[in-house]
């Protein structure tokens, strides 16, 4: 059984129940608390369902940008990985016609 834990996001509790060993439940709800007193400061009287709303709309926006860069560099690594491969392959047949020097 998965032991609950209580954390506090604006003002509220909530007991949720730690699925991950590297993320921090505290941590978490500190990071959502944050975003949502940001976005709160930023704008007019919101309720609490729109500032949530927000905050979760915000936060999907920068996990999307996160999930794109990482794409982009894995493509990149994977370019550069074959063209390293390809040169030691050149490399290797060259050396193998020629003979050890």
């Amino acid at each position: 059984m998965i032991p609950k834990q209580q954390i506090k996001i604006y003002g509220k509790s909530y007991n949720i129940k730690n699925l991950s060993s590297e993320i921090d439940p505290e941590e978490l709800a500190a990071y959502v608390d944050g975003r949502m007193k940001e976005l709160e400061s930023g704008s007019s009287k919101s309720s609490t369902l729109d500032l949530a709303i927000l905050t979760a709309l915000n936060i999907a926006r920068e996990l999307l940008e996160l999930r794109r860069e990482n794409a982009d560099l894995e493509k990149t690594m994977d370019e550069k990985t074959s063209a390293m491969i390809e040169a030691l392959s050149q490399a290797l047949e060259g050396e193998s016609q020629t003979g050890p020097s």
